[in-house]
């Protein structure tokens, strides 16, 4: 069973400042963290590791010195994160992080990343968490099960839940509404056949208010500025290419690009197309009001990434950040991402955990 290989792009939350002094620096023999300490330019990676390995972590990058700190969360707790980690949210002081194959949420401290609850569904009930988002005082975790959690930020426990469908992915927050995806992943081998919707849950009610119809096996999800909503349906890793579908505020549904990652910043997608075994990746943009594209509009020179797991946007600046596997071929060696400006030339490389799939900003 495969994490989910995109950044969620969830709402992008801007980190306080990270107290480093827990992490060691794979890039300098004699780091300085009481330095970087101060600094509140960083993004926090969570690095989903293999299936079953239990080896997910967090990484730290100092983007004005361009040191990176591995292993943040297991040197400030002195045990490991878990296994698969898959997403992470910043709300208040306090950072959620979705453990898939460890059937829990991490609630730790954003300065220290100290945990400080271990949330984790009741035997019995609906778990797996694999997304997660923040709005109005409450948190909101996709369970593989079937289903969607609201988490209380106050008591940081579980206060309800809502079906959705089988194997939820990806949600955004847009018009007073939560969108999930429904992948139905589990089912590869009858073609998906219960994957071909989003839910759409009003949040003052949080109750499913519609159900709407997109292509076969959709993952990743998005939200522009104007409210408009994106989602990429996987389809089928053969003959069903990846696509990115727009539904507007009266859920029409219309296909926009085929590809198999993207980010929002303002009204600009940001989308990579790089389909398992394909000759070569596309890197668009796409105005989310007028349609128009622009090929390669974010990636310039020879830096590229061998095989993309992610991508975020830093609200901050602008800059594009993509996380990638070692090679196309490698699922078990620590991973990298690459910083490119906002004009696509590219910045810096930083050597981070396995999978690199969730960024805080």
């Amino acid at each position: 069973m495969e994490f989910k290989r995109s950044f969620r792009t969830i709402a992008l939350l801007m980190m306080g400042a990270v107290s480093l002094t827990a992490c060691s620096d794979d890039d300098d023999d004699e780091p300085n963290p009481q330095q970087a300490e101060k600094n509140s330019n960083t993004v926090c990676i969570v690095n989903a590791g293999k299936f079953k390995q239990n080896n997910s972590t967090i990484s730290i990058i100092d983007l004005d010195s361009s040191k990176v700190y591995n292993d943040c969360f297991a040197n400030a707790n002195s045990r490991g994160l878990g296994d698969t980690g898959q997403d992470a949210v910043r709300y208040g002081d306090k950072i959620y992080i979705a453990v898939y194959g460890s059937n829990t949420i991490e609630v730790v401290d954003g300065k220290t990343l100290k945990s400080l609850k271990t949330i984790q569904p009741a035997e019995g009930k609906p778990g797996n968490p694999r997304d997660i988002v923040a709005h109005d005082g409450k948190v909101y975790v996709s369970l593989y099960d079937g289903y969607v959690a609201k988490i209380d930020t106050a008591s940081l426990a579980i206060e309800d839940s809502i079906a959705v469908g089988p194997n939820p992915e990806e949600m955004t927050v847009a018009n007073g509404n939560l969108y999930v995806t429904i992948s139905d992943g589990m089912n590869y081998a009858n073609g998906y056949a219960d994957g071909l919707a989003v839910s759409k849950i009003d949040l003052k009610s949080f109750k499913e208010i519609a159900k709407i119809d997109v292509l076969v096996n959709p993952t990743k999800i998005t939200s522009d500025k104007s409210g408009n909503v994106f989602v990429i349906s996987m389809g089928n890793y053969a003959d069903i290419p990846a696509t990115v579908q727009k539904i507007d505020s009266k859920d029409n549904v219309t296909a926009v690009a085929e590809a198999t990652l993207m980010a929002c910043n303002d009204n600009t997608l940001y989308t990579i197309n790089a389909p398992y075994g394909a000759a070569e990746m596309n890197f668009v943009s796409i105005n989310t009001l007028t349609g128009e594209t622009v090929s390669n509009a974010f990636i310039s020179g020879e830096e590229t990434p061998a095989n993309p797991t992610a991508i975020s946007i830093n609200p901050k600046n602008g800059n594009i950040f993509i996380g990638s596997y070692l090679s196309a071929s490698d699922y078990a060696s620590n991973g990298y991402v690459l910083e490119f400006k906002a004009d696509g030339t590219f910045k810096a490389k930083y050597n981070v955990g396995v999978a690199p799939v969730g960024f805080i900003y």
